[in-house]
């Protein structure tokens, strides 16, 4: 949901999306933000990918050495094809 909700702008530029008048997807990033650096989702058995490019981690860890890996690297667990619409 976050990378989704561009959550990658997040992470790129966190004034940019604290300045932003969208106060709704602001709230959303911001609470989905603190859920999974805070590990409070209740099953993590299902894996993502971010889909980050080396070159793009790369540049969000030399402008936030603090961003966790969670938010850049693929998470463990199961891989599940979910259909799009």
């Amino acid at each position: 949901m976050f990378h989704y909700a561009d959550g990658y702008r997040m992470l790129e530029d966190s004034d940019e999306v604290s300045s932003s008048s969208l106060e709704e997807w602001k709230g959303f990033l911001n609470k989905i933000h603190n859920k999974l650096i805070n590990f409070e989702f209740k099953s993590q058995n299902i894996s993502f990918d971010p889909e980050l490019t080396k070159i793009q981690k790369y540049k969000l860890k030399k402008n936030n050495p603090n961003i966790p890996d969670i938010l850049i690297n693929k998470s463990p667990g199961e891989v599940v094809n979910v259909p799009k619409i």
